[in-house]
């Protein structure tokens, strides 16, 4: 997942030829873990870095990267949640409280849901725009927000150990037996070569095709990334399927 990306669906100021798509407006982190144990809210911070106001936009969504805004629902809520003007250099706080509706479906308590925490950037207009064919990108921050339920065994710390890797028709088949999303950033092979790798949820199982000509490895090393964003480097061996 790409933590930036632009976006022409949310852009609310379009013209046209190009300026460089650069946000001004960043959050303190790449992930939110809202841990159910340590309370119903959680808090995420973003700051305007740029030297101009910026209109920003927040929203969380369940999945779908496309849904807009006001189509989503979800069980937490958003404060403030309305747009706001961040003027240059300052910061705002958001907070997410989970407040499921009593007539939607509970979420899972024996696992961890991840939603997504969408922030736009909506640039202002160029003073000296009057009169030029401009073209304006709004630009979208989209981060994971981790429901944990309290009381889930184990921790969220040991998941990334405990993921079963094994052989499976020239594919690493990995299992996750635990309770924790476990998010992989890199994984290599003994020859150096790399695959492409991605968020295994829990109890989920994924296949990862080798690359042409590679052989099964009897170990893999891979990056993974803790509740801070941070990587981690893990070892594992690869078992019989």
């Amino acid at each position: 997942m790409k933590p930036r990306a632009s976006t022409g669906a949310f852009a609310l100021a379009v013209f046209l030829a190009s300026l460089p798509a650069s946000a001004a407006v960043t959050l303190q982190g790449t992930r939110i873990v809202h841990d159910a144990q340590k309370g119903r809210d959680v808090t995420i911070k973003a700051s305007n870095t740029g030297g101009q106001p910026a209109m920003t936009q927040v929203w969380i969504d369940d999945g779908d990267s496309q849904a807009r805004p006001e189509n989503v629902r979800t069980p937490f809520r958003l404060t403030p949640a309305e747009p706001r003007l961040l003027n240059a250099h300052q910061g705002q706080a958001y907070r997410i409280t989970y407040a499921p509706r009593p007539s939607e479906p509970a979420l899972p308590t024996d696992r961890e849901s991840v939603f997504y925490f969408n922030l736009l950037d909506i640039p202002p207009k160029p003073a000296d725009a009057a009169g030029k064919n401009l073209l304006q990108f709004a630009v979208r921050t989209r981060v994971k927000l981790f429901h944990r339920p309290a009381g889930l065994p184990g921790a969220a710390r040991d998941a990334a150990a405990a993921l079963v890797w094994s052989s499976a028709d020239n594919a690493l088949q990995v299992t996750n037996p635990t309770a924790y999303h476990v998010t992989l950033s890199t994984l290599t092979l003994a020859d150096g070569r790399k695959v492409d790798v991605d968020m295994i949820a829990p109890g989920q199982q994924v296949r990862y095709a080798l690359p042409t000509g590679a052989s099964m490895p009897n170990q893999v090393t891979f990056q993974w990334l803790d509740d801070y964003g941070t990587p981690r480097d893990q070892q594992a061996t690869v078992g019989a399927p």
